[in-house]
């Protein structure tokens, strides 16, 4: 069993889990250098739709600070790179994701998080599953990754415990449930390189700015049953390409472990 009994019921009553390494050192290592080729234009692989920058260097003029302290995220790197798609899979995150959702598991995207030196901002509260409204049931869970040391001081993950309880809270309440000393209980995650941590899709979580010297990468993989159901989204045709040589349909239900069902992710 990939987590102990009393793993399993930590997570279900504050739906998060701190874990163990899951990535080697020299698996981090190549990560890093993969996520830098990538952002530094050595490979072109993953189209730039797919590279997000920090906000304030979105406005067209040639930053001067460096390529790499600009970006804030890239997205949907293990359907373009071979390195993110193998961690991705690796048993030991696939083991603990099939005890937490069951045997037939999809990868619906994945985000590695920059967080820049000096330039890394905060990420606000959210759920991640109120931002896809069409998939039901609304319980996936996702694998956080540290590629580098996640700290206070960085901007590590601060999560609600047993936030997912609640169930989805609209935008319009978000801080009003925030400030609720009764329900918020902010709890800091830190994370050495190579370890993890797991959460539910509906528990609250955000992290801080990162002013420090150091980077703060983390890799987000999103996992859900394959018995999902998919309810479409507006302008799919577009949004959905065949870009990286997959059928349609297939781009962002990554298979994972298990069955797939007709008419599911």
């Amino acid at each position: 069993m990939a987590l102990t009994t009393d793993q399993k019921a930590f997570f279900e009553e504050y739906g998060y889990l701190p874990y163990t390494q899951v990535l080697s050192d020299e698996e981090v290592e190549a990560l890093r250098q993969r996520s830098e080729d990538i952002i530094e234009g050595r490979v072109d692989h993953v189209p730039s739709r797919y590279i997000q920058l920090e906000a304030e260097f979105r406005e067209g003029e040639e930053p001067t600070t460096p390529r790499l302290d600009t970006v804030r995220k890239m997205t949907q790197l293990c359907y373009f790179d071979d390195l993110f798609q193998a961690a991705a899979k690796k048993p030991e995150i696939v083991d603990v994701i099939e005890e937490l959702l069951g045997p037939n598991i999809k990868l619906y995207t994945d985000q590695l998080m920059m967080k820049p030196r000096y330039n890394g901002t905060v990420t606000d509260w959210h759920q991640d599953s109120p931002a896809w409204p069409f998939f039901v049931p609304q319980d996936h869970v996702t694998c956080w990754v540290a590629l580098d040391d996640a700290t206070v001081e960085n901007g590590c993950m601060t999560v609600i415990p047993g936030s997912h309880k609640w169930g989805p809270v609209n935008r319009e309440y978000k801080q009003r449930f925030i400030d609720d000393p009764e329900i918020a209980k902010p709890t800091p995650v830190e994370l050495k390189a190579g370890h993890c941590m797991f959460h539910h899709g509906l528990n609250f979580h955000r992290t801080g700015a990162n002013p420090t010297p150091n980077r703060r990468r983390g890799l987000a993989l999103h996992y859900l049953h394959a018995e999902t159901k998919y309810l479409g989204i507006e302008n799919e045709e577009a949004r959905l390409g065949t870009e990286c040589g997959m059928p349609r349909g297939q781009f962002r239900f990554m298979p994972i472990r298990g069955k797939e069902f007709p008419g599911r992710v």
